[in-house]
């Protein structure tokens, strides 16, 4: 089978999960009853006559005198047109736009996490099961092994007291320094809701409009969040590489090739390494999605302004909207992470596009 074939059969298969999902959704905006739903979908500015105006539109417009099934067709037309309804966090915005605001943010600690855990995690697996039962292989499994029962808050606090008490190398709060934003102009930076345009990434930002000062600070505070999630990451993957590497190096074809007199350098990176990278990918991808569960927690540490630290704050706000706006893109996140291991597992291995 070709890979665009096994492709568009893996989207196919999509459709009934994010159905599922919106089901989930549209079912615990509508668990308080009407009146919670048109609470979500209301401007919480509105006042006086404009507010019953808004209301009576809202009761037209999702058909909310109707069953059930007929309000969840208006409600989905209403998402895909981007409609979130609105979140009582940063003062009452439509969740649509807090979502292109702190998103963004978040998705820099993922990428970057991501792309560090990955980096670290192939030499550091493979040079372990290489030198198997060696001093440094013992290290390796003492130190991942401590990483990977500690929960993530732990490694977050224990990252802010190294880096921010004891050693003072990192900034351990926010997202840049408080002297910086005064200095910010107002055709990039928002001062009333402290977002940046075009991208609400702030180094980002910063080091388009030439602010290059404020664009290392800022990451200088992406430092801290992203080696939290790192080593929360790390650890499992070195752990699931390091078995996957023994296993493989055990195989008859692994020690055809040395019979032959393949160099061992060839035989650990070429044979034995991709074989090895099948079962890690597949745990790399489930692990990557769940660093936006991470973020969570580690954002709200850091104060680090991303979903994760929106979240947060619409829980501790009970704002409906915001959470289930929240549990809409973290659903769809997982999905399109478990969709781009299966395309990235089908080309390591073809066998399993048949």
């Amino acid at each position: 089978m070709k890979l665009w074939v096994y492709v568009v059969r893996r989207l196919i298969l999509l459709i009934p999960t994010l159905i599922g999902l919106t089901f989930i959704v549209f079912g615990l905006l509508h668990a308080g009853g009407t009146t919670e739903f048109i609470k979500d979908y209301l401007n919480p500015r509105l006042t006086g006559p404009a507010r019953q105006a808004a209301i009576s539109d809202l009761i037209i417009r999702f058909h909310l005198n109707e069953p059930l099934f007929v309000q969840y067709f208006y409600w989905i037309r209403a998402v895909l047109g981007g409609d979130l309804g609105y979140t009582a966090v940063q003062g009452g915005v439509p969740v649509s736009t807090a979502l292109t605001w702190f998103l963004p943010n978040t998705l820099v600690l993922t990428v970057f996490a991501s792309a560090l855990t990955w980096i670290l995690a192939i030499p550091i697996g493979v040079f372990s099961a290489v030198r198997r039962d060696s001093v440094i292989d013992q290290g390796v499994r003492v130190a991942t092994f401590t990483l990977y029962s500690m929960p993530i808050f732990l490694i977050g606090y224990g990252l802010l007291v190294l880096f921010g008490v004891t050693w003072r190398v990192l900034p351990i709060e926010g997202m840049l320094n408080e002297q910086l934003y005064t200095d910010l102009p107002s055709s990039w930076f928002d001062h009333s809701f402290a977002v940046s345009s075009p991208t609400h990434i702030l180094m980002f930002d910063a080091f388009i409009h030439g602010y290059w000062g404020v664009a290392w600070d800022a990451f200088l505070h992406v430092v801290a969040p992203t080696l939290t999630l790192t080593l929360a990451l790390l650890a499992g993957i070195v752990r699931i590489l390091r078995a996957s590497m023994l296993e493989v190096l055990d195989q008859d074809y692994i020690r055809l090739a040395r019979a032959k007199g393949a160099p061992e350098r060839v035989v650990n990176n070429l044979h034995a390494r991709r074989n090895a990278l099948l079962p890690t990918v597949t745990t790399f991808g489930y692990l990557v999605a769940s660093l936006l569960g991470g973020a969570v927690v580690v954002e709200d540490i850091f104060t680090f302004k991303g979903i994760g630290w929106w979240t947060t704050q619409a829980l501790l706000m009970t704002d409906v909207g915001g959470i289930m706006g929240t549990t809409l893109i973290f659903g769809l996140v997982l999905v399109l992470a478990n969709l781009a291991v299966d395309i990235l597992y089908g080309l390591l291995d073809p066998r399993i596009r048949y």
